[in-house]
């Protein structure tokens, strides 16, 4: 049975390798963009990133992750121009990976919308999705975010989609 639970630093490692596992099976390897192990560890232990795991027992099926950038430069907003007012309550739903073995089972979805429950109302939900992935694009879609932009971002092209939270 999956469960799903909030992450913690302590999983940091785990989750990193993780990462780079799912990453390294994907055919298409540009839909999937990292933080860098430090800046990943960093905003774990700052607060700036929240995290969730989906787990089968000890075997990590997927994880989530949500980041609050306030108004730094990684904020998605800054493409759309929001006014400062508004890129103080923006929240970069920022990673979703799900491992091969466990796709299709709406682990991705899940994982969103665990986040959701947790945030505050009135958040500008922000996330960048490949044109190509239609699954995680689809997925997010039927979740009420909806694409705003189409933009050069991480060395690709990347859909920039918004929901805003209630």
């Amino acid at each position: 049975m999956i469960t799903i639970r909030r992450g913690t630093c302590e999983d940091t490692q785990r989750v990193l390798t993780f990462l780079a596992q799912v990453k390294a099976e994907m055919t298409h390897k540009e839909w999937l963009c990292l933080d860098t192990p430090e800046k990943f560890r960093e905003r774990m232990e700052n607060g700036a990133a929240w995290l969730w795991v989906a787990e089968d027992g000890e075997k990590l099926a997927g994880i989530f992750t949500v980041v609050f950038p306030g108004t730094s430069p990684v904020n998605y907003g800054w493409h759309l121009k929001l006014p400062p007012e508004d890129l103080a309550r923006v929240v970069n739903m920022d990673t979703a990976a799900v491992h091969s073995d466990y796709r299709g089972r709406g682990l991705q979805r899940r994982l969103m919308q665990a986040a959701e429950r947790e945030l505050e109302p009135g958040k500008i939900l922000l996330c960048t999705i490949h044109p190509d992935n239609a699954y995680s694009l689809r997925n997010a879609q039927s979740q009420g975010y909806e694409i705003q932009a189409t933009l050069p971002m991480y060395g690709s092209v990347r859909h920039l989609l918004r929901k805003d939270s209630k």
